[in-house]
């Protein structure tokens, strides 16, 4: 009895969902250059197979800006070849992806330094600038 063995999985049937994703995207960029407002899109939200992730990704390019942030496990910020379209990824620390987004900004608020951060920060230096001695700055 001979069974035939398939070499090739059949593709994944393709959602339709990168072109309406695009046209998101469009409609965000102009929203964000005229009247400012930013659009964060979830793409665990949006259903794509695995190939339509792929062409997303080629369709949107490389920019010259990348980010690696390391709070709370790796997060990488990536410019698109098109400015003001960001990709990010969320990682933890053993490498699982925990979320991807696309988000259209100036620059993406994951980047911008927080009020309590920058509080902590300035008692610091200011703490550090205290001279212990008349020419000694504390380090």
């Amino acid at each position: 009895m001979n069974i035939p063995i398939l070499r090739e999985c059949p593709p994944t049937p393709r959602t339709g969902n990168v072109v309406l994703l695009l046209n998101e995207v469009r409609h965000a960029l102009d929203r964000l250059l005229h009247s400012g407002e930013g659009t964060t899109i979830d793409l665990s939200t949006i259903p794509m197979a695995p190939q339509e992730q792929a062409e997303l990704d080629a369709v949107l390019g490389v920019g010259e800006v990348t980010a690696t942030l390391t709070a709370s496990g790796p997060s990488e910020v990536q410019e698109t070849a098109y400015p003001g379209v960001w990709r990010l990824t969320h990682k933890t620390d053993e490498g699982r992806t925990l979320g991807r987004y696309i988000e259209i900004a100036a620059i993406p608020a994951i980047l911008l330094a927080q009020p309590s951060d920058m509080a902590a920060g300035l008692a610091r230096l200011t703490h550090q600038l205290i001279p212990t001695s008349e020419h000694e700055v504390t380090p």
